[in-house]
């Protein structure tokens, strides 16, 4: 028997009751020079795998730009494209009849071009990407990159360098999934693919995890409808399809009951609360200090409220000025929680509220308004009728929810002004104030606080009432704080209404103040934030304005907690962040009750990109606009369409982009997609015999079978026949023919692979034929 020279055929490892070995490789593509074939999809499967890329990444990068307001949809879907064209090329560039070094140096090169090609597309100046540019792209990157940290989502903010630099992202993850999806790899392409797959998850999971753009278990199915098309149809052949497309609708039906169990408050395995990345529970102190804030200021998010309008969510009122600063006393907690309310209620002004509790960790259960009813936040809660909910048993954490019922009212300028300027004696606590004595001697404790025991209490008669101490005014005058007691005199003490004179105290502020969170401590800081430095954040107003108002008989406090934080209209919630701790002003209206009114003035510092918490003003439909008068500030009743404004960045406006450049991007991505799908079938035609037998003796090595010295073609393609059966015999007979027959043959088709594999892997079991895909 003739033998094949420079080639050893083989013989089949038997044992143990059967053939243990599953499918070949997958037919080859046109062999680079010097090197091995690089194995290549059946008919169809790049086409396949280059749409199911486009589609995944369509979806996940929609996800990720809708973390800006106005999404450019047009260059997104452009960006997509270019990206999906790289891949086609790629993977032509896997069968060019090059060394492999050289198969690398251009496909990094096409990876690199394509990268800049996207990053320019969602708007990056192209000129930054050269090497004499990098100072300037890293400047603009680093602006962009400094303001990340203080945005809310969607991010609408002025700043075009915070929103272009969120826009970079999903080009960058694109260009990176690309590469590895369709790198030109002799080894390891099925490992590449998965990271291809894994980095596309994150490009949609990055987004959703910041911002919840709702309908989880719709967008759910839509992603493992995606992934499962990414895992298996490629692979899938004609009557296959069908089946396995079946298989993966009852894992969907199967999957979604499991899903909403999951997704219940009493879960089984609360995903939501997992933290990979650790991090600490934040909790705050909220009795004013006015040294520089140290509040915890890193994004990080502590509540999500569940309202239909925005409001101030409260933790805790300050119901007593010290002498120095506003704190809470124990007064109100033997209070009834339904002492403060007017009679009769309007009912417009009920309020329910469900809270979720992120990372705050607090004593205090966090409500809005004047709380009537708390339900899930355990049984030892006890209320107080200035607002403040405490929990007894033990402090809220991550993961508690709860729903509040209460009283929070947002009049409109209209019905203030007609309040009546008269109030109940019961009020009388609001208007006093705490004053350290002037002279010398009271100094001596501290430099800088003076001595407590040597504080006097002045109760001012309320406004339209005269419950009081009569001689309030002279004792105000005399006091360290007679500056602040004769400008509250000048601001209100004329005014008509209770309305008047809060909206002059806070007009006063909000115009020459500026707003810093590094004010410089002093002996009276709010005496000398009024007269002296003129700087601070929502302590020192709040403070301010709730000292000048008591001043005049108008009952005052000072609340804290957060503001409104950022809307999300897909889950009708309100994310709150630790940026979101605030301080404000509530007032009391005769016939209304507590309402409102935050005089930190709108305009914020320049790094907190146009979006800093404490601008927020709330109100709504039925407000008027007590409760924002800068004209710079958002009016009440739009409150939660301020982020409906449109920022650019380097060109990457909101909108669908022009349809030209769509039109020009879908030809250029078909133009290529279809060149690398020509490559790719060109790549399919029949190698040499030298080239045939090589990856044979690879593909049966990987599979179990040996090679014992001697063993000619024609012997084996007898053992495989009676080992496999005629297919893989025919296969052998057609790579012998080609080698030893004078004349071009066309050696064994893809058809004659598939039926070679398909009998390797017949008599192994499922586990055989799944193995058979990963050879």
């Amino acid at each position: 028997m003739r033998r094949s020279p420079g080639h050893a055929p083989y013989q089949r490892r038997l044992g143990g009751g059967g053939v243990s070995a599953t499918a070949a490789r997958p037919p080859v593509a046109r062999v680079p020079a010097g090197g091995t074939p690089v194995p290549a999809a059946d008919r169809g499967s790049v086409a396949i795998r280059l749409l199911v890329f486009a589609a995944l990444a369509t979806f996940a990068a929609a996800h990720w730009t809708a973390l800006v307001q106005s999404p450019p949809v047009g260059r997104l879907l452009l960006c997509v494209g270019l990206v999906t064209a790289a891949g086609a090329l790629l993977n032509a560039i896997g069968g060019a009849r090059l060394p492999r070094p050289a198969v690398h140096a251009v496909a990094l090169v096409t990876v690199l071009a394509a990268a800049a090609l996207a990053l320019a597309t969602m708007g990056l100046p192209i000129r930054l990407l050269g090497p004499r540019n990098w100072d300037e792209l890293a400047s603009e990157l680093g602006r962009g990159m400094s303001g990340i940290r203080t945005v809310v989502w969607p991010y609408a903010g002025p700043e075009a360098a915070v929103r272009l630099v969120i826009l970079l992202g999903a080009p960058v993850l694109l260009a990176l999934a690309a590469a590895l999806t369709f790198w030109p790899a002799r080894r390891g392409g099925g490992v590449l693919r998965v990271l291809g797959l894994v980095t596309l998850l994150c490009l949609y999971g990055i987004p959703v995890t910041d911002h919840d753009p709702g309908a989880p278990l719709a967008r759910g199915l839509v992603l493992f409808a995606l992934v499962a098309a990414w895992l298996w149809l490629p692979r899938l052949r004609g009557r296959q399809a069908l089946p396995g497309a079946a298989l993966v609708v009852a894992m969907a039906l199967v999957a979604l009951p499991l899903s909403a169990r999951l997704d219940r408050a009493d879960a089984l395995v609360d995903y939501s609360q997992w933290n990979w990345f650790g991090g600490k529970e934040v909790s705050f102190d909220w009795n004013h200090s006015y040294g520089p804030l140290n509040w915890p200021r890193k994004g990080t998010t502590l509540l999500q409220v569940k309202s239909n309008r925005p409001l101030y969510w409260k933790a805790e009122v300050l119901d007593t000025f010290d002498g120095l600063r506003w704190n809470r006393s124990d007064a109100n907690d033997r209070t009834s929680p339904l002492a403060e309310l007017p009679a009769p209620r309007n009912p417009r002004w009920n309020r329910r509220i469900g809270v979720t509790v992120r990372s705050l960790r607090t004593d205090f259960v966090i409500g809005t308004g004047t709380p009537t009813r708390v339900a899930g936040a355990g049984q030892a809660v006890t209320g107080a009728s200035d607002g403040t909910l405490k929990r007894l048993d033990e402090p809220l954490r991550r993961g508690d929810r709860y729903t509040v019922e209460a009283y929070a009212p947002t009049p409109t300028a209209g019905r203030m002004r007609a309040a009546p300027k008269r109030y109940d004696p019961a009020l009388a606590s609001y208007t006093s104030i705490d004053l350290p004595r002037a002279d010398a001697s009271a100094l001596k404790s501290s430099p800088s606080r003076p001595d407590r025991g040597r504080q006097t209490r002045v109760t001012v008669p309320l406004a339209g009432n005269g419950v009081g101490d009569p001689d309030a005014g002279r004792r105000l005058a005399e006091s360290p704080y007679g500056r602040a007691y004769r400008l509250s005199r000048r601001l209100a003490g004329d005014a008509p209404s209770t309305y008047a004179a809060v909206t002059a105290v806070r007009d006063y502020l909000q115009s020459g103040f500026t707003y810093s969170e590094r004010p410089p401590s002093r002996r009276y800081p709010l005496e000398s934030f009024l007269f002296q430095d003129k700087i601070g954040y929502c302590q020192q107003f709040s403070g301010a304005m709730a000292l000048l108002l008591r001043m005049q008989g108008i009952p005052t406090r000072v609340a804290t907690g957060f503001s409104p934080g950022s809307y999300n209209k897909d889950t009708g919630e309100y994310r709150v962040r630790d940026l979101d701790a605030h301080s404000w002003v509530e007032v009391y209206f005769s016939g209304i009750g507590w309402v409102t009114f935050d005089p930190t003035p709108a305009a914020a510092p320049a790094d907190r990109a146009g979006q800093e918490p404490d601008v927020v003003r709330v109100g709504g439909s039925d407000s008027g606009p007590a409760l924002s008068s800068s004209s710079k500030a958002p009016s009440p009743e739009r409150v939660a369409d301020t982020t409906s404004g449109k920022g650019t960045a380097g060109g990457a406006s909101g909108g669908g982009g022009p349809p030209a450049v769509v039109l020009v991007g879908a030809a250029i991505v078909a133009a290529l997609g279809g060149a690398g799908v020509w490559v790719a079938r060109r790549r399919r035609r029949p190698v040499s015999s030298e080239d045939g037998i090589r990856e044979l003796e690879r593909a049966l090595r990987r599979l179990g079978w040996q090679m014992p010295g001697g063993t000619t073609l024609l012997e084996l393609e007898d053992r495989l026949e009676r080992a496999a059966g005629p297919a893989s015999a025919r296969y052998v007979g057609e790579l012998r023919a080609r080698r030893f027959t004078t004349g071009a043959r066309p050696g064994p088709s893809s058809a004659d692979r598939r039926a070679l594999r398909k009998e390797l892997t017949s008599s192994g079991g499922p586990l055989a034929r799944l193995r058979g895909f990963m050879v």
